[in-house]
């Protein structure tokens, strides 16, 4: 009952987390094994550890299967982790058990195994002793697959029992006739009234005074909402390791000397020997070259104009042949490009409508003309296109190939791309021309639709990187930024220096990532070490190159805020408190709404048919809490100051409509009981683990 208590109380959630603890059953057999525990268990769930090495094998698993980062995988393992050691313990506790024929069943529904032949009688279904004899089979003459099976059918076991538990759960959960005449009621039953509001905003800010008691009291009130975990504020200078001008020629100028043959002394053959420059290389050496001399490989490809992706596209596609361009920037490399062929219309669009036959490539099975049929066919259709009939429409009725469902249309392609008789087709004829064209694949009724202009490029490359020198300096000068601000403020001793602080608030001890840096888990690992200060700095070099330095700007331990730390979002929501006990404190006795009105110079408002469930105010908005205590009136009684969203409220009730009583609630019994269902299923695992200790070590290993 302890487990249902902690569901209904926390019925608000949607259904999730029964998924992850049913999936947590399946991982559990895949990630376990005999393994030995390490020094400090990673997960201590009640009396159930789980070492270093079993829980990284998961992490791995996670990283590998779902392309997951390393945090990502940690925090996804934990989750099914802490889920699985908890119903493992719950289950076992309560000795729920497993039968033969609770298994039968599962496999009964389970498609992997029901819709299997092997496993099938003569009518269609699912067998239990033919699986059986197979599993006896596997037993005498496949250990391996057998131990395969055996885990398989622990995790099948596991599966059973945690939904056997979740059916135990829902018994427990019933929706009486009281209840949904309630609910009915709240949404269908209509009142009438007439209010005042006193707006909040009618006292002035100068009246209220917040102080940081006030702010204290507040949170220790509402602490639910402003519990938290422990973080670290952190600020930050960063010094990036960018290439500078002088840098970028030195690159140049290595890509200069491929621009001229070169004469070298070569060692082996104790000769001079010449080398071709980059426009002088014949093609069939190209792709040796330019793997040489370049950091991103040769493309031997055609491309048009659009598809040329560099900065200088208009000048690279109207070079002449053998022509280069460069050194030039692009992208973040210097780059030397040669124009090795030109095609006029070497990249064509077309569409076709293949007619296939008996023994031709790829023919469907269930093609049966011949091929002399085949022709008549694709000549019939010729016709019809020539004439002026819809193409595409014409391919989708009768062409065989994939295409048939775009109306016969291919992506553009080039001569190499398409069997000869196609291609030859394609590129000796102009642009509208439908012809037949006979391949391995039958016979196509082809339309050229577009043709373009290709050039073939080849590109050498190099990165532009910061030199040694660069990168020397760059240490230096954060290496003493680094000594510069021992003992002192980080952003005093910036300024100074004209460095820019940036900050990372908040930074949770599991957190991967950092504003702006992307993943710097080491920084957070570091911020979170038990000895660490407030003013603590470290130098960290970053994965995308250059150095930070780091300063813990304050710690902040795991619990209730200080007043301070959450000033500016708590200070508006404590004045309104203030302004409404003033409100309360001001209002005079009153008999009417007028004498309420009169006295804040507001005006009497009207809102008809209103109804708790939506509880809308007419100009106002939502206000369950007026709208509830209006329902509570006698008709034309005046309410006493009430407390709303959006000020204090005085109301009058002038009418109310009952909702006709139905014949039959079962439909709002229904749906009462079918959302504390989803609520349980919700919170299922969560309750089942809040009624373990958890110990969480993550932060010592990852």
């Amino acid at each position: 009952m302890a487990i249902l208590g902690k569901i209904r109380e926390r019925s608000v959630f949607l259904i999730f987390i029964i998924g992850m603890a049913l999936l947590a059953f399946v991982f559990t057999g895949i990630f376990d094994g005999n393994s030995t525990v390490s020094q400090e268990p990673v997960i201590i769930v009640g009396d159930e550890e789980v070492g270093i090495e079993e829980f990284s094998r998961q992490v791995d698993f996670v990283e590998r299967n779902y392309g997951f980062s390393t945090m990502q995988a940690v925090n996804f393992a934990y989750n099914q982790t802490t889920n699985a050691k908890a119903f493992s313990s719950a289950l076992e506790a309560i000795g729920l058990a497993v039968g033969k024929n609770h298994i039968e069943q599962y496999l009964k529904k389970d498609p992997n195994f029901s819709s299997d032949p092997q496993f099938q009688g003569e009518d269609g279904a699912f067998d239990p002793q033919k699986f059986t004899d197979f599993i006896l089979d596997l037993s005498q003459n496949n250990p391996q697959g057998f131990e395969q099976w055996k885990a398989q059918e622990a995790n099948i076991i596991n599966n059973i029992k945690v939904q056997l538990y979740q059916d135990m759960i829902n018994v427990g959960i019933y929706t009486t006739e009281f209840e949904a005449k309630q609910e009915y009621a709240l949404q269908n039953d209509l009142v009438d009234i007439d209010y005042v509001q006193i707006p909040y905003t009618v006292v002035a800010d100068s009246l209220i005074e917040v102080t940081s008691q006030d702010i204290a009291a507040y949170i220790k009130e509402n602490k639910e909402t402003y519990k938290r975990e422990a973080s670290r504020d952190l600020k930050y200078v960063q010094f990036a390791e960018v290439t500078t001008p002088e840098d970028k020629v030195l690159i140049e100028n290595e890509l200069r000397t491929l621009l001229s043959s070169r004469t070298l002394y070569n060692e082996v053959s104790k000769q001079e020997e010449t080398y071709p420059s980059f426009a002088e290389i014949d093609q069939a050496s190209l792709a040796s070259f330019v793997s040489e001399h370049s950091e991103i490989p040769y493309a031997n490809t055609f491309v048009t104009e659009s598809e040329i992706t560099e900065n200088y596209a208009s000048t690279l596609f109207n070079l002449k042949n053998n022509q280069v361009f460069g050194p030039y920037e692009d992208n973040g490399y210097s780059k030397l490009t040669r124009l090795v062929e030109r095609r006029a219309g070497g990249k064509a669009k077309a569409r076709h409508i293949l007619v296939s036959y008996v023994g031709a490539s790829n023919a469907a099975a269930t093609i049966t003309r011949t091929k002399a049929d085949a022709k008549k066919e694709a000549n019939a259709l010729l016709r019809k296109a020539r004439r002026g009939a819809d193409f595409a429409q014409l391919a989708r009725d009768n062409s065989d190939g994939p295409s048939a469902s775009s109306g016969g249309e291919l992506p553009e392609f080039v001569r190499e791309d398409m069997v000869a008789p196609f291609s030859d087709y394609v590129f000796s004829n102009r642009v509208g021309a439908i012809g037949l064209v006979e391949t391995d694949f039958g016979f196509h009724v082809v339309e050229i639709m577009e043709k373009k202009d290709v050039v073939k490029l080849a590109t050498v490359a190099k990165k532009l990187v910061p030199s040694d020198d660069t990168s020397n300096r760059l240490f230096a000068t954060a290496t003493q930024f680094e000594l510069d601000i021992q003992g002192l403020n980080i952003e005093e001793v910036a300024k100074t220096k004209g460095y820019v602080v940036r900050s990372a608030n908040d930074t949770k001890r599991l957190d991967e990532s950092l504003p702006m840096l992307g993943n710097q888990r080491q920084i957070v690992r570091w911020a979170f070490e038990e000895e660490r200060q407030p003013n603590d700095i470290k130098r960290f070099v970053l994965n995308t190159g250059g150095y930070i330095i780091v300063q813990v700007a304050s710690i902040k331990a795991e619990g209730l805020p200080a007043a301070t730390d959450v000033a500016a979002e708590v200070t508006p929501l404590v004045a309104v408190e203030k302004k409404k006990e003033y409100l309360l404190e001001q209002i005079n006795a009153y008999t009417s709404l007028k004498e309420v009105a009169d006295q804040f110079n507001q005006t009497i408002s009207s809102s008809k048919a209103v109804n708790r469930f939506t509880a809308m105010l007419t100009g106002v908005g939502k206000e369950p809490n007026i709208v509830g205590a209006a329902s509570s009136l006698v008709v034309d009684q005046v309410s006493a100051p009430l407390s709303g969203k959006s000020g204090v409220f005085v109301v009058q009730l002038k009418g109310k409509t009952p909702a006709t009583a139905l014949p039959s609630y079962a439909g709002y019994k229904a749906s009462i009981l079918n959302l504390a269902k989803q609520g349980a299923q919700a919170n299922f695992a969560e309750a089942v683990k809040s009624t373990f200790e958890i110990q969480d070590n993550r932060s010592l290993y990852y």
